[in-house]
């Protein structure tokens, strides 16, 4: 390969795309997949296992990220390495014989994995400038990709097919290969061999900034409900009488297109604050549809719910990424990336599997009262995490840790 196409900024497109595609081929169905199999006993496992396996990862790879090894390497083996493990925890699904250890090689995949997202966003604030609107022009490949996935699983009819696995494999090789052709992102921070260094658990001290602790808590708090999005809407879909439930829930990624068009306008005309506001009381309107879908048994309802989605996403958890970005010094990229995935990805998604699940299972298995109690309790949940973040967000600016080596950027007020 020239020099001239290493590196280019046209590899952060197309890794997007296919970092994104890999989940994608899976994610969405794999409720159906595991019922089908006659696995639905680890729905909640397995959507448990995935942020619980990857807690610490990210921390400690986001910390060699920034002070020993450039970032765009470390994605490319990691995700090389993961491929393995992939393939032996769809393997033991597609034979249906041995459940644990599907468990347990999903579980030591997204260990090994879960630090590549954060890698991939630090490499793209790193090349491109979010203030005037560049990341949503290479951030919506990822929900082009992911919503392609979506697109070939329905093509195909692997809804219920533990086949996905073998698209999602040949993805994630493709990936490590793009990754290694990203734009090069040596480490900016000094490197130290002091274990909370090592452990990535410096970068705790980002929470003294008072909105980014506000902004970490309450995406925490969110990803509780919001984990009910994957787990449970395809299963209340299939109940509505829908076959093709990745196609459908490929609606969510065409909003989230428009919305990443759109964001560049949006963050120059609007107050993150408010976007931020907007975007949780979109996630409220996702579930109340929902809920009204299930008590009118109506299709329609469900499917404009599932458009939210998207907007929902993009507005909090992405433009969430560039507020951070801003936030910190070039030696905390990387980390504050990690702690993000870490509240959200992490913490809140475990608490969120717990809790969704035993919803689910005393309110929609046992039939009372079923899916429109269920979709109401967690609309709640978002109104309490709207009320907190109104509360808690002020958007001044606070100075950076002690030890940064640069001066950080002001988020919007």
């Amino acid at each position: 390969m020239s020099a001239s196409l290493r590196g280019h900024r046209a590899w952060i497109g197309l890794t997007y795309f296919l970092i994104a595609a890999t989940p994608g081929f899976w994610v969405p169905v794999i409720s159906n997949v595991l019922k089908a199999q006659g696995w639905d006993h680890l729905i909640t496992w397995t959507f448990l296992i995935m942020p619980a396996a990857g807690m610490l990862s990210p921390l400690i790879f986001a910390s060699h990220a920034d002070n020993k090894m450039p970032a765009e390497k470390l994605m490319g083996w990691i995700l090389l390495v993961s491929s393995l493990t992939f393939y032996l925890a769809f393997r033991e699904l597609e034979r249906g014989l041995h459940p644990e250890r599907f468990l347990i090689f999903l579980s030591i995949t997204a260990l090994v994995t879960a630090p590549a997202w954060s890698l991939l966003s630090t490499i793209t604030f790193t090349y491109i400038d979010g203030g005037k609107g560049e990341f949503g022009t290479y951030r919506v490949w990822a929900t082009v990709g992911w919503m392609a996935a979506g697109w070939l699983v329905s093509l195909f009819a692997l809804d219920t097919s533990a086949g996905i696995g073998k698209f999602a494999l040949i993805t994630r090789l493709l990936t490590a290969v793009c990754c290694f052709m990203l734009p090069h992102t040596p480490p900016q921070g000094k490197a130290s061999g002091d274990w909370r260094d090592v452990l990535g658990l410096r970068s705790l001290k980002l929470l003294r900034d008072r909105d980014i602790a506000v902004f970490l808590v309450v995406s925490a708090l969110f990803a509780i409900p919001f984990a009910a999005f994957y787990m449970h809407t395809p299963r209340m879909l299939e109940d509505l009488g829908i076959q093709r439930v990745a196609a459908t829930m490929s609606i969510g990624q065409i909003t989230e297109v428009i919305a990443f068009i759109f964001m560049g306008v949006v963050m120059r005309k609007w107050r993150l604050k408010w976007i931020f506001v907007f975007a949780l009381l979109c996630g409220l309107a996702r579930y109340i549809l929902y809920a009204l879908a299930a008590q009118q048994s109506s299709v329609l309802l469900a499917l404009i719910g599932v458009s939210f989605h998207g907007v929902c996403w993009a507005f909090f958890y992405e433009s969430g990424r560039i507020f951070l970005d801003r936030r910190v010094s070039a030696g905390y990229r990387n980390q504050i990336q990690a702690l993000m995935g870490l509240f959200s990805g992490n913490l809140g998604n475990i608490t969120g599997t717990l809790i969704v699940g035993a919803l689910y299972s005393g309110m929609v298995v046992d039939g009372s009262p079923g899916w429109s109690g269920y979709w109401w309790v967690l609309s709640a949940m978002i109104v309490a995490c709207t009320i907190v973040f109104v509360l808690g967000y002020k958007g001044i600016q606070t100075p950076a840790p002690s030890g940064n080596s640069h001066t950080p950027q002001p988020s919007s007020p």
